[in-house]
């Protein structure tokens, strides 16, 4: 086919070619692809435990109520669980979903702000970008709250645009937002709307976008889960919820190593990958011819989202690389329009890259991932059980592991002195609140024999330190061993 075929094809049928692209780029070797930990077998597992248990309000891991999230995520995982059943393929099948519709989004808001090659560019841009990718196969919340976060901001635009009605899909659009993620969704696309219409030097626009109206639409869909939660579960639900998991993440990191002024800066020369190097070039060359005083509504309104988005994000105490995500599609539009006078270029790079990216997904994707999950050691341990011996996790603590052997018990053996250290605190929010799992003393495991994961690269808690804790009559069996575990029977005397 000619290239002027081809963008003939791309321009009369531009939704077609986006979800065929990107559903082939996207859906493409995720039945190989197992849940990994830390993140994606928790929502898995939480997920499955719903499931069971017939409770589609109440999230839970481990038998424990778990308000770490709100239910959104949640549903579209027991949606797919009930449509292609609890397999890798089903998990990674709504993120792939949102990613694509994400794109056509992408496409429909930058043919509407400047022309139908700036929408094409820019969802092809941002869906081959490294790091979109990489979240388009991830079991996170992200991709869903993109769609939601941006569906918001977009209608805003629409409705600051004339069409008052729009303000009131805004509002809708951020109920979902809260559903998916907590109040940030609401909070933060409010805030960016704020600070476009202070330049735009008409704040008092923020008066007239419907608050009554809107307002009972966002809570009455907001509501459907917020409401029963906090009827059933109270208070316990409101400290951990928006204490731990909204106030605590926001005023004390999680992980301090990454609480680093450049963070988000790093995270977004990787995220555009390749289109960091093209865009560099690009900016270079028309920097000065960037009319940066008289810029037009929808450009500055772009402009406003994408950094205000990484500057708050930057200000929170805990940092993630998938916090910024709702910054990449505003700013693929702005490289889309700076990229208008390059257009073969672009489409050999989005060829050439997507190529590589299947590529990636066997070669790189695949082996990493199985690196980080528990799967082939939960395969191990269903084989090398006999009779049902209780089975216990000795490392920090692998889902996964939990997430494959079926919703199984599996306490997280620890010596005994230090199982204080990582319980809850009643009434306290503290990163403990996490640590929800089941706990075991080493030293008072009983009588009998049971199964043992050991993580072997964590040397403070290796295979050899574990017998450290173990009476001198215990027998341990090397049953097996992977790369970064080994599975052990330990047989304990009775000392009755």
């Amino acid at each position: 086919m000619s290239k002027g075929s081809w963008r003939e094809v791309l321009m009369r049928h531009p939704y077609g070619s986006i979800i065929l692209y990107f559903a082939v780029l996207y859906l493409l070797g995720n039945n190989l692809l197992p849940m990994t930990d830390p993140v994606e077998s928790n929502y898995t597992e939480t997920a499955g435990e719903m499931l069971a248990s017939g409770d589609y309000f109440s999230p839970r891991i481990y038998g424990h109520y778990w308000y770490d999230k709100p239910a959104f995520f949640y549903w579209e995982l027991l949606a797919a669980f009930s449509a292609f059943g609890m397999t890798d393929f089903a998990a990674r099948f709504f993120p792939a979903v949102f990613s694509i519709l994400a794109l056509c989004l992408t496409y429909r808001f930058g043919t509407l702000l400047y022309d139908k090659g700036t929408g094409l560019r820019a969802a092809f841009i941002l869906g081959t970008s490294a790091g979109y990718w990489y979240l388009s196969k991830a079991v996170i919340t992200d991709m869903t709250l993109l769609v939601f976060f941006s569906l918001t901001l977009m209608t805003f635009y629409l409705g600051w645009c004339g069409n008052r009605r729009w303000y009131l899909a805004s509002f809708a659009f951020a109920g979902f937002g809260v559903l998916t993620k907590g109040p940030i969704a609401f909070l933060l696309p409010g805030f960016v709307y704020l600070i476009f219409l202070c330049l735009r030097r008409r704040p008092a626009e923020i008066l007239r976008i419907h608050w009554p109206l809107g307002m009972v639409i966002f809570l009455a869909i907001a509501g459907l889960w917020y409401g029963p939660m906090a009827s059933i579960h109270g208070q316990a639900f409101i400290d951990t919820f928006l204490g731990t998991h909204n106030f605590l993440r926001a005023s004390v990191p999680e992980h301090p190593e990454t609480d680093v002024f450049y963070y988000y800066t790093a995270i977004t020369l990787i995220f555009l990958l390749p289109w960091t190097f093209v865009l560099g070039y690009a900016l270079k060359k028309k920097w000065r011819a960037i009319p940066w005083r008289h810029l037009p509504d929808g450009t500055l309104f772009l402009l406003v989202w994408a950094v205000t988005v990484t500057l708050f994000y930057q200000c929170m105490a805990t940092k993630y690389p998938t916090y910024t995500l709702p910054s990449f599609l505003p700013a693929a539009i702005l490289a889309a329009r700076l990229l208008r006078d390059w257009p073969r270029l672009v489409r050999y790079v989005t060829l050439g890259w997507g190529a590589v990216l299947v590529v990636l997904t066997f070669s790189v994707a695949l082996p990493q991932v199985e690196q980080a999950s528990m799967a082939r050691e939960a395969a191990m341990v269903h084989q090398a059980r006999q009779g049902g011996e209780p089975i216990y996790y000795w490392g920090d603590y692998k889902a996964s592991l939990v997430y494959y052997l079926g919703g199984q018990k599996v306490p997280n053996l620890r010596p005994e002195a230090s199982i204080e250290n990582m319980l809850p605190v009643p009434g306290e929010s503290s990163w403990r609140d996490l640590n929800v799992m089941p706990f075991q003393a080493v030293e008072q495991l009983p009588a009998g024999t049971c199964i043992v994961v050991a993580a072997k690269k964590q040397s403070h808690r290796s295979p050899e330190v574990l017998t450290d804790y173990l009476p001198p009559e215990a027998e341990l069996q090397l049953l097996g061993e992977t790369a970064k575990s080994r599975i052990y029977r330990l047989t304990l005397p009775d000392y009755q």
